[in-house]
C-alpha cells in the first residue's frame, strides 16, 4: 500500500493496513497537523482525498462535523484499506 501526501511538495511512503492518514504522514518530512492528538476533536489533519477514496474507511460520525466537501476526510480517522491513496492538505493548510 502506497499514500501520496501532496504537501508543499510531494511525499509517497509504503503503509499497512489500518494505518491512519495521520499516522502514515508521520513517515513524510511535512506530516500532518493534529491539535486534539488524533482523536476527532478538531480538523488540524484535515485532507482532500484526490484519489483512492475507496481505499479508505467510510467516513464516521465523530469527523462530519469537521468536514467541508465530500471529497475531504480527518487524517486520524481515515484508515487505510486499499493500494493507493493521494491526499493534500484541505484549503492549503
Amino acid at each position: 500500500m502506497r499514500v501520496t501526501f501532496v504537501l508543499q511538495g510531494e511525499y509517497e511512503v509504503a503503509c499497512t493496513a489500518g494505518m491512519t492518514l495521520l499516522e502514515a504522514s508521520e513517515h513524510t518530512a511535512r506530516p500532518l497537523d493534529s491539535d486534539c492528538g488524533g482523536f476527532a476533536a478538531c480538523n488540524a489533519c484535515r485532507v482532500d482525498v484526490l484519489e483512492g477514496a475507496d481505499a479508505l474507511t467510510p467516513k464516521d460520525e465523530a469527523e462530519q462535523p469537521f468536514l467541508e466537501a465530500p471529497s475531504q476526510r480527518l487524517g486520524c480517522q481515515a484508515r487505510l484499506l486499499g493500494a493507493r491513496v493521494v491526499v493534500a492538505r484541505a484549503n492549503g493548510m
